[in-house]
């Protein structure tokens, strides 16, 4: 008997295995289509971020400032003690016994006043001696005068000789110089007399009172020193490498010890041509009012003198001032992102921290942050309120 073969399988099971097929075929399809759909779903739900190079840089409130327009200003720092601009040291002009001390320390007085006597008993009997010798010789001088008269005439009429004629001429000479020397002296005891009345030279205050009643003195002997505190100055003294920037006439601000925030105005005087020896420093001198007395000599003070201004100024710290092929520039937040803003350096500032700057407007928000790797277009937000103006 010969065995059956594949197409002897009946009809009807073949068909029911084509059927277990299709079956599984569409299975399978339903399958992969429900877990595609998932997937869509779960991608639409969560989106995937956006480029790195799209998402929004932010700044810190400290590194963006608006801009403001602002005064800058320069100035160089000086230092030195109140000295009274006039002062005056009085001394003795005789030699006598003061007998009068009519003033003490600190105490006002006017141009003429009073400030010590000598005893004038003995000036006084030098100026009569001096007196008595000039009237005796201006006695011997009319003496010497007429007999040159009559020498004049014999000589005409051949009287008396040549020699008889220039004796009486030189007689009449030299008296004229013994009345005139005579009558100097009588000026210095006269002057004498007068220095023995001690009179202030200037309206001011007695700084210093070296005598007393009593005492004999000895010419060039010191008596006082009177100083004027209307107007006084700042023997200031300023670095070498600073002077250069200083001119006369600058104004200054100054601040003295005891006077807590009050400023004195002042203005620079004079500069001194040569550096003190042993140091660096030059002597600046400053000019102040002190109408009201209060600034005293030797009092400490310190300030700053104005070398230069610009009102209305717009200034960035430098590292704000970028550079590129096209130039300077700086970048501004507008609109969302950061503009490329040309600008113009115009001047520095409070040596080297600030740099003037043309090209911006009032209200520009400017990178000023160390932020080297920004660049223009990128998008940015600022977190916080920036700051007003640098």
């Amino acid at each position: 008997m010969t065995a059956p073969t594949l197409t002897d399988t009946p009809a009807p099971t073949r068909r029911f295995r084509w059927l277990w097929l299709l079956l599984l075929v569409a299975a399978l399809a339903g399958a992969g289509a429900v877990w595609r759909a998932r997937s869509a779903g779960e991608a639409t739900a969560v989106q995937a971020p956006p480029p790195p190079a799209e998402r929004p840089v932010e700044l810190s409130a400290v590194e963006v400032t608006r801009m403001l327009p602002r005064r800058l200003a320069e100035t160089v720092r000086l230092s030195g003690s109140v000295a009274p601009m006039e002062q005056s040291a009085i001394k003795a002009e005789v030699a006598a016994k003061l007998v009068e001390v009519a003033v003490r320390e600190g105490q006002p007085v006017a141009k003429g006043q009073l400030l010590a006597r000598f005893d004038t008993a003995d000036l006084t009997a030098r100026l009569n001696e001096k007196l008595s010798n000039l009237e005796g010789a201006r006695a011997q001088l009319v003496l010497a005068e007429k007999t040159r008269s009559n020498s004049v005439t014999l000589h005409q009429k051949n009287i008396v000789s040549d020699t008889n004629l220039d004796q009486a001429q030189s007689s009449f000479q030299f008296q004229q110089a013994q009345v005139a020397a005579l009558a100097a002296q009588v000026e210095l005891a006269r002057k004498a007399l007068r220095d023995a009345v001690v009179l202030s030279p200037i309206d001011g205050m007695v700084a210093a009172r070296s005598v007393n009643p009593g005492e004999n003195l000895a010419v060039n002997a010191a008596l006082f020193t009177v100083v004027d505190l209307s107007r006084v100055e700042v023997e200031a003294t300023v670095p070498a490498d600073e002077v250069a920037r200083l001119r006369t006439g600058q104004t200054v601000r100054l601040r003295v010890e005891g006077f807590g925030e009050r400023d004195f105005a002042g203005r620079i005087d004079r500069i001194n041509p040569v550096a003190r020896a042993g140091s660096r420093a030059i002597p600046v001198y400053v000019g102040l009012d002190n109408a009201d007395g209060s600034l005293r000599g030797g009092m400490f003070a310190s300030g700053e003198a104005l070398v230069a201004e610009a009102d209305g100024a717009f200034a960035l710290p430098p590292v704000a001032v970028r550079h590129d092929a096209q130039g300077d520039h700086a970048l501004v937040i507008a609109n969302g992102k950061t503009e490329r803003r040309p600008v113009t350096k115009r001047a520095v500032w409070s040596r080297g921290d600030l740099v003037q700057v043309d090209g911006l407007a009032e209200g520009d928000r400017v990178v000023t942050g160390n932020l080297p790797g920004l660049t223009a277009g990128r998008p940015a937000t600022v977190v916080g309120a920036d700051s007003g103006g640098t």
